[in-house]
């Protein structure tokens, strides 16, 4: 996630690429957010493929660095805190936003769950994806409606235009490299048959 343009955390260590398996629930907060995102903004259109692609970049689906529990209402848990933006790594320092409300952190502020939304992001644009009335970064209904409504409202296109959707993806995170990653994953995700895709609920 970025902030004015600074990359903020570029991969999760431990994220898995080379696995294309989606769990049934992950794959389930995809379609649905994708379903919903012309509710974010006249003309937005957000294909659950874009989606995926982040979720499995970010947090491989909210499984990186378990294990993890994947609830049925699409709860991550543990909750999945990046590092700390204190300045170090290539990040941008974040005094703390939220008093660590979300990261537990009262000095810096960290990227929080499975998309990995800084606090300040998320207070501005977080979704409520289940309809349980909470708005929960660490969710994965919640986090794919809100990175929906992130690419729609901060970098709006026609993401079918692969120079649009670099542009949006550019955006979301401020990496030429984290683009690329993501429009690998889009394709993999595009051209692979659900049945060949989706891990069957536990």
């Amino acid at each position: 996630m970025v902030v004015g343009g600074v990359v903020l955390v570029t991969l999760l260590p431990g994220v898995d690429l080379s696995s294309r398996r989606i769990p049934a629930v992950a794959y389930e907060a995809y379609r649905r957010a994708a379903d919903e995102s012309s509710s974010i903004a006249d003309g937005c259109s957000v294909d659950w493929t874009i989606l995926a692609a982040l979720g499995k970049v970010e947090s491989d689906h909210g499984r990186v660095n378990g294990p993890r529990t994947l609830e049925p209402d699409g709860t991550v848990t543990p909750s999945i805190i990046g590092p700390a933006l204190d300045g170090t790594g290539g990040t941008r320092a974040i005094p703390d936003t939220d008093k660590g409300r979300l990261d537990g952190d009262g000095t810096w502020d960290h990227a929080v769950g499975p998309m990995q939304f800084i606090p300040t992001t998320w207070r501005e644009l977080g979704r409520d994806g289940n309809g349980d009335g909470v708005a929960d970064p660490d969710n994965l209904y919640d986090a794919a409606l809100t990175t929906a409504a992130h690419l729609c409202l901060r970098e709006p296109g026609d993401y079918s235009d692969p120079a649009q959707l670099r542009r949006a993806l550019i955006a979301y995170n401020s990496s030429q490299r984290y683009a690329d990653d993501v429009l690998r994953w889009v394709e993999t995700y595009r051209t692979t048959p659900p049945d060949r895709l989706v891990l069957p609920s536990p």
